[in-house]
C-alpha cells in the first residue's frame, strides 16, 4: 500500500505556465471537464475520439482541459458489443438528457434525447464532439469562469482497489449548498481496438482518457473541513500505470462543474 498528497495548485486551479493555442494568456481561470458520449459501434465517433486525443497537440493539456470519454451501452446490439460500455455510463448520458439544462451553442437550435458522439462542456453545453472548433470555442468560454472550489485530494492504493480523500474548500464563503455531488473516475490512458463488425467494421480504434470505473455521486458534507471519501477498484485487465485518477465537483441541480483534476496513481 502506498498513498500520496497532489498539490492543489496544479490539479485543482489548473497551471498556465504552458501556452494555450486558442486561448489569450491569463484568461484560463480553471480545468475545464470535457465528456464525450460514445461507442465503437457508431460510424460517426472515431472522429470525435480523435479530437480528444488531439486536445494536448491545440494547447489544451490536462492543466487545462481534463476529458472523460464514456461509452454507452445501446449500441450494442446494433452488430458490435462496445467491451468498454457500461450501463452506468449510459445513465449518465440519460441522467444529462432528463434533469440537466443542457444547451447548445449560442444561436443554435436545441437537441433533445440521447446521441453519439455527444460532448458535453463543464456540465452546461452538448454538441457532436465531431465538430472541433466550435468545442473549442466552448472549452474557451468555460474556462473564463472561475472554479468554485479547490480541491485536495490524496490518494491511497490498496491491490487494485484506491481510496480517494477529498478536500473541498469554498472559494467564495457560502457557495457550498445541498446540491453539490463529488464523482471520482478511473480512465484509460489509451486503448485500442479491432472492430470486427458494425458501423466500424475492419477498423482499428485509437481511444484515450476511457472511463473504466466511475464512482457513486458523494454529497459533499455542507460545513467543515470534513473531506469526501470515495473507494473504488480498478478493472484487472488494466494495470495502475495505464490509469489516471479524476475527481470533480458537480451541481445535482444545474450540471455544473465547480473544479476538476486529473492525477496519475502510479507515485512519481
Amino acid at each position: 500500500m502506498w498513498s500520496r498528497i497532489v498539490p492543489l495548485a496544479l490539479f485543482a486551479l489548473g497551471a498556465t505556465s504552458s501556452p494555450a493555442a486558442h486561448a489569450a494568456a491569463g484568461s484560463w481561470r480553471r480545468v475545464v471537464l470535457v465528456e464525450l458520449f460514445t461507442s465503437q459501434g457508431c460510424s460517426s465517433c472515431p472522429a470525435a475520439e480523435a479530437f480528444v486525443r488531439d486536445l494536448p497537440a491545440l494547447g489544451l493539456a490536462r492543466d487545462k482541459v481534463v476529458p472523460l470519454t464514456f461509452h454507452v451501452d445501446y449500441w450494442d446490439g446494433l452488430g458490435w458489443k462496445d467491451r468498454f460500455a457500461q450501463p452506468e455510463f449510459t445513465a449518465r448520458q440519460e441522467w444529462y438528457a432528463r434533469d440537466v439544462r443542457l444547451r447548445p451553442p449560442a444561436g443554435e437550435a436545441r437537441i433533445s434525447g440521447l446521441y453519439t458522439p455527444q460532448m458535453v462542456v463543464d456540465g452546461r453545453v452538448h454538441l457532436s464532439g465531431s465538430r472541433r472548433s466550435q468545442a473549442v470555442h466552448e472549452i474557451e468560454r468555460a474556462a473564463e469562469l472561475p472554479a468554485s472550489f479547490d480541491l485536495t485530494p490524496r490518494l491511497s492504493v490498496h491491490g487494485d482497489a484506491i481510496e480517494v480523500q477529498i478536500e473541498v474548500i469554498d472559494r467564495v464563503s457560502g457557495s457550498r449548498g445541498p446540491n453539490w455531488r463529488a464523482q471520482v473516475a478511473l480512465t484509460a490512458k489509451r486503448a485500442r481496438t479491432t472492430v470486427a463488425r458494425g458501423e466500424n467494421a475492419g477498423s482499428i480504434l485509437e481511444e484515450t482518457a476511457v472511463v473504466r470505473a466511475l464512482s457513486e455521486r458523494v454529497a459533499i458534507p455542507s460545513g467543515g473541513n470534513t473531506p469526501v471519501r470515495v473507494r473504488l477498484t480498478k478493472p484487472a485487465d488494466v494495470p495502475w500505470s495505464d490509469l489516471d485518477v479524476v475527481t470533480f465537483v458537480q451541481s445535482d441541480r444545474t450540471g455544473e462543474i465547480g473544479a476538476a483534476f486529473q492525477v496519475s496513481p502510479m507515485p512519481r
